[in-house]
């Protein structure tokens, strides 16, 4: 039995997650710069060989966590596993409701946001592994509202922003003041852009605006000709992410994830249902379904590209 998500969920998530993607293809194309500016002046500079050498060798796939965090509460609110097939270059992708009620091991029962405000990646990696019955592989963390620094640094990312946008929090110490129109965003102009979300798309919307600023801040990258500020660069990109992967292996998916067509990205979202307990909403997961979630993602990508065009494969 399919579980795909209604077409606007499934929008939603693949945003979320190219949204990640898009990030470590920065990531990788910020290390590639420092490490070929640092070879100007090393005296045992890191060769092409090393750079392009894959870092999965005999690896034909790999599970990843994908986490994407909310600076202000610690929690993470975009939580996806990703299973990339290296051979078939696709990418099965699981979306985890931040409300699942899960077992978080050294603390108690409660929602899997929270997992990682507790105890770090480790903890999250228990968490998810223990609640799907699989092996993560590795884990990515994602700090998305970290990048006015990046920003101011790069001298500014073009953005349209589609809107006016004013919103006033000053118990969040939120001030979002952006006029409609296409415009050069500094680093505190483009958090404001990123965080907004209040207008009837929500959380949708946000998504939305992040998957586009990060695009558009990996063009800005790729451009980018002012080699001795890589190294103060890369240090601050690598300070909006966690991660358990080599520097080799952020070079590899972000290769991988740049030449990834939007259409071999295959979602779902984890089974279940919204109940209230003690006066809490959770995402119930349901116990039938749970274990077999990332393999009828896997299942349903078959079926879908073989009724494509004949017997394919995925």
């Amino acid at each position: 039995m399919s579980f795909e998500p209604p077409a606007g969920a499934q929008v939603w998530l693949r945003r979320a997650l190219w949204g990640i993607l898009s990030l470590v293809v920065i990531v990788g194309a910020a290390i590639a710069g420092a490490l070929l500016g640092y070879n100007q002046h090393a005296t045992k500079p890191v060769t092409v060989r090393e750079l392009v050498t894959p870092a999965f060798q005999g690896v034909s796939r790999m599970r990843i966590l994908a986490l994407g965090m909310d600076q202000v509460s610690g929690n993470t609110d975009t939580i996806i596993v990703a299973t990339v097939d290296f051979e078939k270059k696709a990418v099965y992708a699981l979306s985890i409701p931040r409300d699942t009620r899960a077992d978080i091991p050294g603390h108690r029962t409660f929602k899997v946001n929270a997992a990682y405000a507790w105890g770090g990646l480790e903890t999250a990696r228990r968490t998810v592994e223990n609640l799907l019955g699989v092996t993560i592989d590795r884990v990515v963390l994602v700090r998305l509202d970290g990048f006015k620094r990046i920003v101011d640094l790069l001298g500014g990312v073009e953005i349209d922003v589609e809107k006016n946008m004013h919103y006033v929090d000053r118990k969040q110490r939120l001030y979002i003041h952006l006029r409609k129109g296409y415009r050069l965003l500094d680093g505190e102009k483009a958090l404001q852009y990123v965080r907004f979300r209040h207008d009837p798309l929500g959380d949708l919307g946000r998504i939305h605006r992040q998957q586009k600023f990060l695009k558009a801040l990996a063009s800005k990258m790729f451009q980018w000709q002012e080699i001795d500020k890589l190294p103060e660069l890369t240090r601050q990109i690598m300070e909006q992410i966690e991660t358990d992967m080599t520097t080799r292996e952020v070079l590899h998916l972000a290769r991988f994830g740049k030449e990834l067509p939007p259409e071999r990205i295959f979602m779902g979202v984890l089974p279940g249902q919204p109940q209230d307990i003690n006066g809490l909403s959770y995402y119930i997961p349901d116990e039938t379904r749970v274990m077999h979630a990332l393999d009828e993602i896997e299942q349903s990508a078959l079926s879908q590209t073989t009724s494509e065009g004949g017997n394919q494969t995925p």
